[in-house]
């Protein structure tokens, strides 16, 4: 879902959130995961399975991919030709697919449960700031007019967006939504123990051999040279996102990012949030909405089965009374 020009920074760099390698007792113990990896969505997707025969593993990783792939071409808005293209140059999409109506109403679910600080409609702001990073404020205040979920309508198999010049960008939640999928499909297949890592949004499920998958949240400064690990963390049968303003940097001080605060068009400052949910698609979009919430950690105590780290300036950090 990250637009082409930040591919060649997501090959240089390792996802927001990475696998660890395993201890060397646990490797002598147990023989390594199936791995295959693909670039899809911007940026490397990466599946581990255990505790299968190779062939097997294969196959099923196979039909995970192809059905990220076509979910991918779903809900990109960066092809015109996909069904969110259609919808936001037309404003109306009467017969959407499945998928899209799905992130759609999980989105709208999403900026109910975050007051309204996850928000798809931001897009206009954000493409604002993608051709100028130097937008004025008169022109952030007329892009700001288009941003509201609640001008969104569902009605049957149709989406339509109430206000003219309004577009939908499913960055924050689509990339959670097709790992999930992955999982899905893996599970479909026969395969119970996997871990999928989709730039950062994580799905595991099982385990290896009965070791824990173990996943490691980087460090929002590491294009600074601070590249030790923030924290590291087992999952077993959850999902993990992490949202930061350090991967797209939209002007050269470093004072416009991609995370926009959909009540007053400002950029977020805090400098990234992981989030460990339920499911790939929530924690997504709940890390994306983190970075703009005044009180991230103290929102996220409110919600069951859900816990969070959040990175702070000058390398510090806070978590929810979950996290481990």
């Amino acid at each position: 879902m990250l637009t082409r020009r930040f591919l060649l920074k997501a090959m240089a760099a390792a996802a927001a959130v990475t696998t660890l390698p395993r201890p060397a007792l646990a490797l002598a113990q147990a023989s390594s995961p199936m791995t295959e990896t693909r670039l899809m969505m911007g940026t490397f997707v990466t599946i581990h399975i255990a505790g299968t025969s190779p062939m097997h593993a294969s196959d099923a990783s196979g039909e995970a991919f192809a059905r990220m792939a076509a979910l991918e071409n779903t809900l990109t808005r960066f092809d015109s030709a996909s069904p969110l293209g259609q919808l936001n140059a037309a404003g109306v999409l009467r017969d959407a697919p499945a998928a899209l109506l799905d992130v759609t109403a999980a989105s709208a679910r999403m900026h109910g449960l975050t007051s309204g600080a996850f928000d798809p409609t931001v897009l206009p702001l954000l493409e604002l700031l993608e051709k100028n990073a130097a937008a004025s404020s008169r022109d952030m205040v007329e892009a700001a007019e288009l941003v509201g979920m609640n001008h969104v309508r569902m009605e049957g198999r149709g989406i339509r967006l109430t206000r003219s010049g309004m577009k939908m960008s499913l960055d924050g939640i689509a990339k959670g939504y097709i790992a999930d999928e992955g999982a899905r499909a893996l599970r479909a297949a026969g395969v119970k123990n996997f871990l999928i890592n989709a730039g950062g949004d994580i799905v595991a499920r099982g385990d290896k051999a009965g070791i824990p998958w173990r996943v490691a949240v980087e460090n929002p400064e590491k294009y600074h040279g601070k590249t030790e690990y923030l924290a590291t963390r087992t999952l077993t049968n959850e999902a993990m996102a992490t949202s930061g303003i350090y991967e797209n940097i939209l002007d050269g001080e470093g004072a416009r990012n991609h995370l926009l605060n959909p009540a007053t068009g400002r950029c977020a400052s805090l400098p990234g949030a992981s989030v460990v949910a339920p499911s790939a698609m929530e924690a997504d979009a709940l890390a994306t909405a983190l970075c703009v919430l005044s009180r991230p950690v103290e929102f996220v105590e409110g919600l069951p089965q859900t816990s969070c780290l959040v990175s702070l300036p000058e390398g510090n950090i806070r978590t929810s009374s979950r996290w481990s």
